[in-house]
């Protein structure tokens, strides 16, 4: 009763995935503390978080995450990461669908047109804008950009970024009245990215660009950075570290034996694009595409990071280290 009464209740949001379920399914029990918790769809939890801030610790956007730095909120500063990152922008590498009838075959031909992003903000749509910049050499300014979510469930929004920013890039809302999959059929849109809040499917004259169209993506991004995307991470309360010291820790290594135990329960946990051959990526990514801590991700925090820089999100670049809990840094 007494080890009961003395143990940790921390409240956790997270969507589901192979790497993590085995800590929300309670196979990997963190000592001395006990976590309830709460899936939740990413964009509507990363709102929530924004403008409710009642979770102890939680899944996050990368980029809005950078972007609070700049923000002056008390209830921002409050946070601070764990450097698990568990996730990549799966939504992009299944939901980009182009107009070939706008002269747009490829990633190549999207300079000068008019894309589609849920919200401008959002790490998958960041890491969009980086995979162009760098292999493409189309700037954020090149394009004219639309933000295809409701407003009431557009992060961005609520982060006071979802207009023009002084960069030079012009970001444009929808008009609710109508939704990002007819803009496209009426040629509106070039290309859009689709994804919850603003779903797209392939039609008459839309093409999807599919995993097998990123494959070869992916292999020339990460040749070019040394890196793949990663887009979410996980944000604690500093109030709870100076209650609990080792709590960083023994979530980081809690998280890391659960990826652990996915990788040997089922290999395809280690797949960035689930249906493509396995073996194959492992040759291509190695056999964990899914590596925490600060070493292995400093280069994707430092390019995100820059990209908000570009985009006009920020003024300019946090110090990466600041942004991970201090006794977590050499991981």
């Amino acid at each position: 009763m007494a080890e009961t009464a003395t143990k940790m209740k921390l409240r956790m949001s997270f969507e589901s995935n192979p790497r993590v379920e085995p800590i929300m399914a309670g196979r990997v029990p963190i000592p001395g503390i006990e976590i309830g918790w709460e899936r939740m769809e990413p964009g509507a939890a990363f709102l929530h978080h924004l403008t409710h801030n009642d979770f102890d610790a939680f899944e996050f956007s990368i980029s809005h995450y950078i972007g609070t730095r700049s923000r002056a909120n008390p209830a921002y500063d409050g946070w601070i990461m764990v450097p698990i990152f568990t996730s990549k922008p799966a939504f992009m590498f299944y939901s980009l669908y182009l107009r070939p009838a706008s002269g747009v075959a490829s990633l190549a031909d999207l300079k000068g047109k008019r894309v589609g992003v849920p919200d401008f903000t959002m790490t998958g749509a960041v890491w969009f804008r980086i995979v162009l910049r760098v292999l493409y050499g189309i700037q954020p300014q090149d394009i004219r950009w639309v933000n295809t979510r409701p407003a009431n469930r557009r992060q961005g929004r609520a982060m006071g970024v979802d207009h023009d920013t002084g960069s030079g890039v012009h970001i444009a809302n929808i008009d609710e009245s109508t939704t990002p999959q007819q803009m496209v059929e009426r040629g509106e849109l070039d290309a859009v990215l689709g994804g919850s809040g603003g779903p797209v499917a392939a039609a008459s004259g839309i093409k999807q660009f599919t995993p097998q169209d990123w494959l070869p993506v992916l292999v020339e991004l990460q040749k070019k950075i040394g890196v793949t995307p990663v887009n979410h991470c996980v944000l604690v309360q500093k109030r709870l570290l100076e209650e609990r010291p080792s709590l960083a820790r023994e979530l980081f290594d809690a998280f890391e034996r659960s990826k652990q135990e996915a990788y040997t329960r089922d290999p395809k946990a280690r797949a960035i694009l689930a249906e493509l051959d396995l073996a194959r990526q492992r040759e291509l990514f190695g056999d964990d595409p899914f590596p925490y801590g600060l070493r292995a991700n400093r280069r994707v925090l430092e390019l995100i990071a820059d990209q908000n820089v570009i985009d006009g999100v920020i003024r300019e670049r946090p110090a990466i280290d600041s942004l991970v809990v201090q006794g977590l840094r050499s991981t």
